[in-house]
């Protein structure tokens, strides 16, 4: 009984704060990479899924130092910035899309590479870990909607 009330606590505090702090995330997966032998231009198949309201964590910015060898001067800066990101998801907006490692998230036109996901209590939420990827490829799938409104007269007249 306890455990049903600490569930049923735990969703709403996740649907309170997807109220005020949900925005939108859109997941996608590889699922397969055709080449053309010939031009040697890769051609993924992609699906993804959008969660309209995703609980988006502050980004953790680290400074990363990395050295190519020992006991040597360096000739450029071997400092670099990396951003973790944290987002909760409500396993409920997913449907049967599953999260995996090789996965990537769009978050404000950023791409993250998924580090990590995993269930929180009971499945109540899933915690994703993403690592920002620089310079690399969206491969960003774009919803259009075109709307348009033809006007047609027609003026009748004696000859």
């Amino acid at each position: 009984m306890a455990v049903q009330k600490q569930t049923r606590f735990i969703r709403k505090l996740i649907y309170t704060l997807k109220k005020g702090y949900g925005f939108q995330v859109t997941f996608y997966k590889v699922t397969n990479e055709t080449l053309n032998l010939e031009t040697g231009a890769r051609t993924p198949t992609i699906i993804y899924q959008k969660v309209n309201k995703a609980i988006i964590l502050p980004s953790d910015l680290q400074r990363k130092f990395e050295s190519d060898s020992t006991d040597k001067g360096f000739n450029y800066g071997a400092y670099y910035d990396t951003a973790l990101r944290k987002l909760i998801v409500d396993p409920r907006d997913l449907g049967d899309f599953n999260i995996d490692t090789d996965d990537y998230f769009i978050v404000e036109g950023e791409r993250f590479q998924v580090v990590r996901a995993f269930k929180l209590y009971n499945g109540t939420a899933i915690l994703v870990l993403g690592r920002h990827v620089e310079g690399s490829k969206r491969y960003m799938i774009t919803d259009a909607h075109i709307e348009s409104t033809l006007i047609v007269e027609q003026t009748i007249g004696e000859a």
